[in-house]
Order: C-alpha cells, then sequence, then structure tokens
C-alpha cells in the first residue's frame, strides 16, 4: 500500500492498514493531483484501481493518466462518471456506479450481477471476499463529495457511501474520498464513513506565494502530534514532499543532505556542477535549466541552399525530399518516436537517439546511399548534397519563446560544430561519439580516420574524425583542415 508522502506524514512509519480516508481542502490546493498520484502508483503496484467522478469526462480522465499505457489503463483500471455512464442519462442513479464497481472487482461477471442485485435489496449488503475479487490490494479514489451531494440528495449519497464503504472494507481496499473545505453542515454525514483524515492547505508567504502543506489528522493506528508536511506540483503534475526540500538544478531530484551551490543555484554534487560549468561555456548567457539528458546527436544541412540564384521553390523541394528521404532510413523509421528527438533548421535538422551510439552514423550511411541513387537521375540544379555532423553529449530542457518544451545543450552544439568543418558529402565525427564507435564493428575501426584537431569558439580544440567508404562519405581533406 503507498499513500503518497508517507513516510514525511508518519514521521517514517508506513505500515498503515487499509484505510479509509477523507481528503480535505480548498479547491485548487492539489487534491486531485494527490489522488492521480496515488492510482498510479496503485498501477504501478499492478493493482485493479477505480476512480468514481462526476466532475471528469472520458477525455479529461485520459489525458489525466496520459504517462500510463492504454492496455494497462484498459487492464486495471476502471472510470465511472454518474452522469455519463447510466443507462438513462436524464436520471442518474449512484446504484450504476456501484454495480459498476462491483463487476469490476469480481472476476466472474454473472456472479458479481447476483451479488449485486441481492446487496441492493438488503439493509447490510454482502460483498465478495478478497480471495474471490482479488489478490491485490484495490485503491479507490471518489472525487468530491461536494459534487456528488449537489446532484443528488445528500441522503443518497449517504446510502450509496454506506454500501460502497461495506463492500470496500470486505475486499481490503484503500481509499480516499475528497471533499472541499470548508465544509458546510449538511454535508457532515458523508465524511463519516471514512477512518483516517488528511488536511490540505495554503500558506502565503510574506512576498505573497503560496505554499502547499499537508497533514494525516487520523487513520487506522494513532497520530500522536500531527505535522504539516510542505509539498510542491511539478510541470507534470507530480508531488514531491518535505519541509525543506531542495531540488537539483541538473536532474530535478530531491536533495538529501546538505546542497551545494555555484552561481546561486543548487547541486546535488560536485559532478553536477562540473557538468553545468561544461553546458555554460556554450551559451553563457542561459541560466541552469532542470533536467540533463544525455543522447547521440545526428546534424545536417543542405550544402549550396542558401545560394540566392536558388529559387524558393527549388530550395522547399530539396528541404521535402531530404525529409523524404530521412524518414526512408531503417535507423530513423525503427526508433520509437520516444527515444529520439528532432529539431528543425530550416535547410537541415538535428536527431538525437537515446542509449543507442551507432544511430547517428548508421543514418548518416543510409541517407547517402539514398542520396546518391537519386542524385544520378537528377540534373545538377536539383541534385541534393548535404554534410553531417555528428557527436555525443547532454542536452537539458529549456523553453522557447511559445513556452513549449524544447532541448539544447553540448550535444547538439557540438554535432553542429563538427558538421560546419566539413565539405560537400563529408560526415564529421567528435571524439566523444568515435571513441565509443571505434572498438564496436571492423567497419567503424576501419572507416573512421582522424583528422586532427580543430580551434572553434571560445578557443576551445577539439579532435575531430571523419569517415568514408566505396558507399558514404567523403576522401578528400575539408577545406578548413587544408587551411
Amino acid at each position: 500500500m503507498r499513500i503518497p508522502g508517507i513516510s514525511q506524514l508518519t514521521e517514517g512509519e508506513e505500515s498503515l492498514l487499509p484505510t479509509l480516508f477523507l481528503l480535505e481542502g480548498p479547491l485548487g490546493v492539489g487534491k486531485r493531483q494527490y489522488c492521480t498520484q496515488f492510482l498510479e502508483d496503485g498501477i504501478s503496484d499492478k493493482a485493479p484501481c477505480i476512480l468514481i467522478s462526476a466532475r471528469l469526462t472520458d477525455n479529461q480522465f485520459k489525458d489525466l493518466f496520459y504517462k500510463i499505457d492504454k492496455n494497462v489503463l484498459e487492464k486495471q483500471f476502471k472510470f465511472i462518471n454518474p452522469m455519463l455512464g447510466a443507462a438513462d442519462i436524464d436520471n442518474p442513479s449512484l446504484n450504476f456506479v456501484y454495480t459498476q464497481a462491483l463487476s469490476f472487482l469480481n472476476l466472474d461477471k454473472k456472479k458479481s450481477q447476483k451479488t449485486a442485485k441481492k446487496m441492493s435489496s438488503e439493509t447490510e449488503p454482502k460483498a465478495e471476499s478478497a480471495n474471490e475479487t482479488t489478490q491485490n490490494m484495490t485503491y479507490v479514489v471518489v472525487d468530491s463529495l461536494n459534487q456528488l451531494c449537489d446532484i443528488f440528495d445528500v441522503d443518497v449519497v449517504r446510502r450509496f457511501l454506506a454500501r460502497l464503504t461495506i463492500m470496500l472494507k470486505k475486499i481490503g481496499a484503500i481509499a480516499i474520498f475528497t471533499i472541499d473545505t470548508p465544509v458546510i453542515e449538511k454535508y457532515i454525514p458523508v465524511t463519516s464513513f471514512c477512518e483516517g483524515k488528511l488536511q490540505m492547505t495554503f500558506e502565503e508567504g510574506k512576498s505573497g506565494s503560496l505554499t502547499r502543506k499537508i497533514r494525516l489528522v487520523s487513520s487506522s493506528h494513532a497520530v500522536s502530534t500531527p505535522k504539516w508536511t510542505v509539498f510542491s506540483i511539478n510541470d507534470k503534475g507530480s508531488l514531491t514532499f518535505g519541509d525543506s526540500f531542495v531540488i537539483c538544478t541538473m536532474d530535478s531530484k530531491p536533495i538529501h543532505g546538505v546542497p551545494l551551490y555555484y552561481l546561486d543555484s543548487p547541486f546535488c554534487s560536485e559532478e553536477c556542477i562540473k557538468t553545468y560549468k561544461k553546458i555554460s561555456t556554450f551559451f553563457p548567457t542561459i541560466g541552469p535549466k532542470p533536467g540533463l539528458l544525455d543522447y547521440h546527436f545526428f546534424f545536417i544541412d543542405i550544402v549550396g541552399l542558401s545560394d540566392p540564384q536558388l529559387v524558393v521553390e527549388k530550395q522547399k523541394q530539396k528541404i521535402e525530399r531530404l525529409n523524404g528521404f530521412i524518414k526512408e532510413c531503417e535507423a530513423f523509421r525503427k526508433t520509437a518516436d520516444d527515444f529520439k528527438i528532432i529539431l528543425p533548421t530550416g535547410d537541415g535538422m538535428a536527431i538525437g537517439f537515446k542509449d543507442n551510439p551507432e544511430l547517428p552514423y548508421k543514418l548518416s550511411t543510409e541517407l547517402h546511399k539514398h542520396l546518391k541513387k537519386y542524385n544520378k537521375r537528377k540534373s545538377p540544379d536539383d541534385m541534393i548534397y548535404v554534410r553531417i555532423g555528428l557527436s555525443s553529449g547532454p542536452v537539458f530542457t529549456v523553453s522557447d519563446i511559445a513556452d513549449n518544451p524544447n532541448v539544447w545543450g553540448p550535444g547538439i552544439i557540438l554535432a553542429r560544430r563538427v558538421m560546419d568543418l566539413g565539405d560537400s558529402w563529408h560526415i564529421m565525427i567528435a571524439e566523444n561519439l568515435a571513441n565509443q564507435l571505434k572498438p564496436l564493428t571492423e567497419e567503424y575501426r576501419k572507416n573512421i580516420r582522424e583528422m586532427g584537431y580543430y580551434e572553434i569558439k571560445h578557443g576551445e580544440k577539439i579532435r575531430v574524425f571523419c569517415t568514408y567508404s566505396e558507399d558514404y562519405g567523403n576522401p578528400e581533406i575539408p577545406e578548413k583542415f587544408r587551411k
């Protein structure tokens, strides 16, 4: 069983028994995000999960759990909205919600329907035992008791909760029922079924900023002195708990212990500071950004595309044709979108591949074969000539002018630098990637050749390699090295 932030809320005690919690707090404090993380933890535990909400539509539910694989969501999760799923939409029923929940938890559908019908006519309904329903603990959220009471009569909601909580206790479920504060008097009867209580609140700082806080007031075991714990919600909806947590600038993870500071920004280690210093030499005007990632880059542009004598329509055709050839390459086509990033540059692009250092090299050689075959059938004006730079290195997340997430960093910068050193058909490789590739195959060892050192911006000298064979690349020494 996992309650988000349980270690901080209980000062280290994590052995709570299955409990039905009431989570109360003002609008906007983070109750839904808390429940979302609670249910995501349930899915990670391979447990059945149920979300009952009259507030969410099907699309909003899918957006809320977009990180969960669709097949897993369909198998482990049941979303029930009494306003959307009832047979008679003009007369929604909480009995429909109960029946749907019971049917989802029972392996024998007919048996669950028979049980539900029997329970609806008894004052103390019976539910299937834990062994008959599921071998895992069940995670349940009832979103907004306020809204249920506004839609249905309070007595109807109270009777529904009486049946539901009996079922949940018998199967050993853990559940969270949310309610907005302040709680008006007529809603108090629907809160009496919960054994534990979680409270959320805002605290306004001197500068006017709002801090979110949460505490465990009571649970199935005694809480001697409930203490408020600060928590934050990041852009992706994840929660971080702690009274004085600090996030590392480079990896966005909480720092346990005393943080190290560089330029007034917190870091978890000297290694993170060293990495940031390397990044800042490439673009000193950009402040620290969280979320360091490591990729292997392919950087390409079309040679001669900026020639003023080349008409715009011809430029457009060449760019579109190049894009089409890249999409046809196996190294690009067979790499999942989650494992590559694409940054258009006008007359070319940068493509980053995660984990596999061979993919930029393979994409380069495949593309050369496509282009050389294509050029044989074209007039000189229609031929496409390219130069390519390859490198490995870190990038980090930045926001563009429209506040959309993007990436930038030394990995991309270095690939661009080595590409700029080449001429038409050259495939230039930075030392860091060349050293990773050469030990892998005989082809790499034979065809990747050192060009030497070259001084780039900021007085830094980089060691550059070039690759070529009969099928790809350019065996000529680049002009900048001849000079």
